[in-house]
């Protein structure tokens, strides 16, 4: 019995101590797994903080820029939207003449006077942002008001050639001394002229600058009234402003499809023409110092053509032809349209966008530090657009770097990641 009773007694021990080996096996196997999620979760990738865009930007020398209208001037996330990626802005439409005169006003010398609420918001709201403006635009015949051009502002007799540049000359005196007065340094570049080259017949046969005489069939008064010389006309008032008062501000030609080789070659001669050595510049000054690019890249309305890798090699070669000519260039009004939500074309908007940044980033290793600034008005999807809307036409619904509610599309990611790397 005694003997039975001490088998029953080893036995348990025996169980027992099996027991804590599964036990303390068990425990080591869950600490070596535990080791090893661990060990994969440090391994893992952390995410990369995307930096703002014109940080990224400034070590290759130029600005980042995006674009605001007046109707958002109290909204706080597009606010919020530019000063946390951009350090250049440009008002859509408020700087423009049409936006400036005040209807039939004159002043006592017989000027038209002019109304600046709107803008000095926009400039306010600029100013306190720590964001530097494009002045966008001096001169530009489209929608421009049409009792400028009268003799009395009135009457439908248009002014003899020397009051129109009189007026001329006293209006972009106005627009460049109020602003420097009132936003010292604030405007660091203006657009003097936009949009003179034209297209399609728009301009005479035998100009080589292709100076557009009609815009769609309506004509252009400034042409109407001063002739062929309004453009470097233009730009001698801005010059001679600027320099009698000491003013830092560089002097744009701006225009679109800058990168199609036959207008590219209308501009290069247009601005031979401002810079030339005549009677309007009988010194020989450089008037026009920069090109505006607009840049709205694919199809007009449509997504054929649309994220073609050859306008990124056209606006690339742009660039490098501007700038052998010694003039700052700057991409103003980009937009790279996509009118289709389908996964394959965001995916391929994103990627195009990306290697279009690419191209930037690197530009001015081939152009001699020329380009300046990158500016983007095509900043927002906008999916609620009609097909019959200018702006579906002109940017596409899907053309952003945000959403319709300014959250970060893999597009912004991707110029992110270019201009980073």
């Amino acid at each position: 019995m005694m003997k039975r009773n001490r088998l029953v007694l080893v036995s348990c021990f025996l169980y027992i101590a099996a027991l804590q080996c599964l036990s303390c096996t068990g425990k080591k196997e869950a600490q070596k797994a535990d080791t090893s999620k661990q060990a994969e979760q440090k391994t893992e990738a952390a995410p990369v903080e995307m930096k703002p865009l014109y940080e990224l930007a400034a070590p290759h020398g130029f600005m980042m820029g995006g674009a605001i209208g007046y109707e958002q001037i109290n909204n706080e996330k597009h606010k919020n939207m530019l000063k946390g990626d951009f350090n250049s802005v440009t008002f859509t439409n408020e700087l423009k003449a049409y936006s400036l005169l005040d209807w039939g006003v004159r002043q006592k010398n017989g000027m038209p006077a002019l109304n600046f609420n709107k803008a000095d918001q926009m400039m306010d709201f600029a100013q306190e942002a720590g964001l530097k403006v494009r002045g966008h635009v001096l001169v530009w015949d489209a929608y421009m008001t049409e009792w400028f051009f009268y003799e009395d502002y009135k009457n439908k007799t248009f002014a003899s050639k020397d009051v129109m540049l009189k007026r001329l000359q006293n209006y972009i005196e106005q627009v460049i001394v109020h602003f420097e007065t009132k936003y010292p340094g604030v405007i660091y570049a203006w657009d003097v002229v936009n949009e003179a080259v034209g297209d399609g017949g728009d301009f005479k046969a035998d100009d080589k600058s292709h100076v557009r005489t009609t815009r769609g069939g309506t004509k252009n008064l400034f042409y109407e009234t001063i002739g062929h010389d309004y453009v470097k006309y233009a730009f001698k008032y801005a010059y001679d402003c600027i320099k009698k008062n000491g003013y830092d501000i560089t002097l744009f030609y701006n225009d679109y499809n800058t990168f199609q080789v036959g207008k590219r070659t209308a501009i290069c001669n247009l601005i031979d023409e401002i810079n030339a050595k005549d009677k309007i510049n009988p010194d020989g000054s450089k008037l026009c110092q920069g090109i505006g690019m607009q840049c709205y890249v694919g199809g007009y309305g449509t997504q054929s053509g649309c994220m073609n890798p050859n306008d990124i090699r056209l606006i690339k070669e742009a660039i490098e032809v501007y700038a052998k000519k010694d003039l700052q260039v700057q991409i103003t009004e980009m937009a790279v349209r996509n009118y289709q939500k389908d996964n394959y074309s965001i995916v391929t908007h994103a990627e195009f966008y990306g290697k279009l940044a690419k191209m930037i980033k690197d530009i001015n290793s081939t152009c001699d530090g020329k380009f300046t600034c990158w500016a983007i008005w095509g900043l927002l999807d906008n999916p609620g657009l009609p097909e019959s809307d200018y702006s579906y036409k002109m940017n596409g619904p899907y053309c952003g770097l945000y959403t319709w509610d300014y959250k970060k599309k893999d597009a912004y990611k991707k110029v992110n990641e270019a201009l980073a790397n």
